[in-house]
């Protein structure tokens, strides 16, 4: 890592840290505003986070990873899947122009990405609000349905233990299928995912598929009972049939950290990030 790349890590640091004890008292999984890149991938906690091992490699091999499915092949290790029959979503990459998925907007590490293909039967239970934060919301019941040919959600999960820690980051990246290309195509697409022992009842929270480019989502959590593992887990229902039809999720470079500290409380985490500031500018 070269000395850029750790000033932004400790700047970084510093941020969640602050960001943590402000939201300390309010919810335990916290999405944080978009900016640079907070996770570190040299100290993940999730196994196998980028689908690179073992590498199905580029081309036309590209096995079907979704439990349940006729064409079922093989899930990446690390992770539990399942689906429906009728289920078609692929592991690996086949461009063009970089290691991109189902023409999706250019991996961010490594070569292989999952798409969560499912189908275009699923509908919402009621109007999805956007929000500019990328957080899916409904103007009545919470939720997407699974249509009659593609009756279950893809699913995606794993259980991870956590060291002791203060707090955590759970960060990953998504884009859509076509939209590696800025040509117009289908509306945001919707996906759920959730974190065990954080909030009570395990809710499942969604979240936007972006039609042209890719995103980025990151949070801090806390835990609600320190001594028990927690599992991320990511819902697909299909394309969904809202406007003319929305995008389909493509997943990679999920990753979970512990935070450090911040043992001297929020003035530390403060000073930190005025500190990088100051970097910043000189």
């Amino acid at each position: 890592m070269n000395t850029v790349n750790r000033g932004r890590l400790a700047c970084a640091c510093a941020l969640v840290s602050a960001l943590t004890l402000v939201s300390s008292a309010g919810a335990s999984l916290t999405l944080l505003p978009a900016g640079p890149m907070v996770a570190d991938r040299s100290t993940n906690l999730v196994v196998n986070g980028s689908f690179e091992l073992p590498p199905p490699g580029p081309g036309s091999f590209q096995p079907n990873w979704i439990a349940g499915s006729s064409a079922y092949t093989v899930t990446p290790p690390g992770w539990t899947s399942s689906g429906s029959v009728s289920s078609y979503g692929v592991w690996g990459n086949d461009g063009p122009g970089g290691p991109r998925l189902r023409n999706s907007a250019i991996l961010p590490d490594g070569r292989n990405a999952l798409y969560f293909g499912n189908g275009q039967t699923a509908v919402p239970l009621s109007a999805p609000i956007y929000n500019a934060n990328g957080e899916v919301t409904f103007a009545g019941s919470p939720g997407v349905v699974s249509g009659p040919s593609f009756p279950s959600p893809v699913v995606l999960f794993q259980t991870v233990t956590l060291p002791a820690a203060s707090s955590y980051i759970l960060s990953f990246w998504v884009s859509g299928e076509g939209s590696g290309f800025a040509s117009p195509g289908p509306l945001d697409g919707i996906f759920g995912m959730s974190l065990s022992n954080t909030q009570a009842g395990d809710p499942t929270r969604y979240f936007a598929v972006p039609q042209v480019g890719g995103r980025r989502y990151e949070f801090t959590f806390t835990t609600l009972n320190p001594s028990l593992p927690v599992t991320v887990r990511f819902l697909n229902w299909g394309h969904l049939s809202i406007g003319g039809g929305t995008t389909e999720l493509v997943l990679d470079d999920v990753i979970i950290n512990a935070v450090p500290g911040p043992s001297a409380g929020l003035a530390v985490g403060l000073m930190g990030v005025l500190a990088c500031g100051r970097r910043r500018r000189l």
